[in-house]
């Protein structure tokens, strides 16, 4: 097969498992928003307020005990498959003892922090919660690591549909935090039986075989990915646990109010999360450092291209989607959407960017990058909270967003070939200039000023990239096209 087929092939193969972990994640993030709306109704901005603390902290936290192991995971057994027994099994083990101290740690955090005990049941319920879904990441790295994300569309999907369904009932039943918190970690139990059985019958049958004389590597090998992750959760969830600790006595109502804007970016984090795992497993097997530069200037293409009017439409439209979303009570909730949406549109191409120099055994200068970013967010918390709150918060992540965005940029170009920022960012800028010109000149009602915004800067994007970017686009059209190219003998 010519290089162009390969080429075409490798596209088509991330776009189609990228497609498949977008679909589940869209019916399980839909699923998870009802919830949501139907938690920060019920709840109220207080009760709502306590159960985004506990998600955010204990999410902060446990992100530590893969140590980076799941990348790692998935970086290796995706250059050789024979090594999923050994891995899964170690890593698995290592998460699981490293969970129960720092939900631990959760617990004592909590406790200190809140001035309800049913807050703090809440931190452990959905703690526990939290740690399973971490561990079932684990079994997740593995189809990441064979390309079959659909599998874990499959137990996310399950999981998610299922903790909202019995969630929202019991909620309408007057059921209240701690409830609603015991069904979030029910919900986590069963998405993990699902991936071990999915994995096991699909995919492959691991043998388990825990050797604790290989921790030591593993760890050593996985912490540099580790940190690297863990700073860059920090930038998105930090801020959600100084606002509660720094907001004083209006602190669960701070949160509530930028935990309502929160929860709609980020039912749009998926696909940037789909986008960097389909990429991986092809990125990690890769040696040309011009065609891995290529594939990451297409990716830039491809994940800005499809964020920016997501992100637009919370910028413009941020009024009448927090009202039809959570009603007038939330109508603070507005500005930090609108900063948010800045962030919507920089979270994907950071994302990319992590995940590329993961797969090119260059974590330590993602890190360094986003060590730089988190000081930064954290000086702009500690001295917008006390005075703006909610609003200062939102500033501080969409000002964060935007910086990284400039570094990793910088960073890619240091392990890689050139790329062209014209190439990669022009249609979509151009495109997303044309949706807010319309929107704006318009002034529709919700739906439509949306549709009409999104149909102008999808005509505006195509006819760019069609006539400045004509390479790009036949790259598009081939992966959009029916029929694969035919398979290497």
């Amino acid at each position: 097969m010519s290089n162009a087929g390969h080429a075409t092939g490798g596209s088509r193969r991330v776009a189609r498992n990228a497609l498949w972990r977008s679909a589940g994640e869209v019916i399980g993030k839909l699923a998870s928003l009802a919830l949501f709306v139907v938690m920060a109704r019920e709840l109220g901005r207080d009760g709502f307020g306590d159960f985004t603390f506990a998600l955010s902290l204990t999410t902060v936290l446990l992100l530590a005990s893969g140590f980076g192991m799941e990348d790692l995971l998935a970086r290796e057994v995706s250059r050789e498959h024979a090594r999923v027994h050994d891995y899964l099994s170690n890593v698995a083990t290592l998460k699981a003892v490293a969970s129960v101290g720092l939900l631990g740690l959760a617990l004592l955090i909590a406790a200190t922090s809140v001035d309800s005990s049913e807050a703090v049941l809440a931190v452990l319920f959905v703690g526990i919660g939290v740690a399973i879904e971490n561990l079932g990441r684990t079994w997740h790295s593995v189809f990441q690591a064979y390309e079959q994300l659909r599998l874990i569309s499959i137990s996310i999907v399950i999981q998610r549909v299922l903790t909202a369904l019995v969630g929202i009932a019991v909620l309408l039943s007057g059921g209240g935090l701690v409830a609603v918190s015991i069904i979030f970690m029910a919900g986590a139990l069963t998405g993990f039986a699902v991936a071990v059985l999915v994995l096991r019958r699909f995919v492959v049958r691991p043998r388990w075989r825990v050797d604790r004389a290989r921790w030591p590597a593993l760890i050593k090998a996985g912490v540099p990915i580790g940190v690297a992750a863990l700073l860059f959760t920090l930038v998105l969830r930090l801020d959600i646990t100084l606002l509660g600790v720094l907001s004083g006595a209006d602190g669960n109502e701070e949160v509530g109010v930028y935990g309502a804007a929160f929860r709609l970016v980020e039912a749009t984090m998926f696909l940037s999360w789909a986008f960097g795992a389909a990429a991986l497993p092809w990125l990690a097997r890769r040696s040309d450092d011009r065609a891995v530069a290529r594939g990451y200037a297409l990716g830039l293409k491809a994940i800005t291209a499809i964020l920016m009017p997501i992100g637009l439409t919370f910028v413009l439209l941020a009024e009448p989607l927090v009202d039809l979303m959570y009603g007038p009570e939330y109508a603070a909730s507005v500005l930090p959407l609108r900063l948010l949406g800045v962030m919507t549109i920089a979270y994907g191409a950071n994302s990319l960017a992590s995940t590329l120099l993961i797969s090119r055994d260059c974590p330590g200068v993602f890190t360094r990058v986003v060590a730089v970013v988190v000081v930064v967010n954290i000086a702009l918390n500690l001295a917008l909270i006390p005075s703006y709150g909610a609003d200062g918060v939102a500033f501080a992540a969409a000002f964060s967003a935007l910086l990284m965005l400039a570094l990793t940029i910088s960073a890619v170009a240091s392990v890689t070939a050139p790329i062209s920022l014209a190439r990669a960012f022009l249609s979509p800028l151009l495109g997303g200039a044309a949706m807010a010109v319309v929107i704006l000149a318009t002034n529709l009602p919700l739906i439509f000023a949306g549709a009409l915004g999104l149909a102008v800067y999808v005509s505006a994007v195509l006819t760019i990239e069609a006539l400045a970017f004509s390479e790009d686009f036949a790259v598009l059209r081939r992966v959009v096209a029916r029929r694969a190219p035919a398979a290497p003998a």
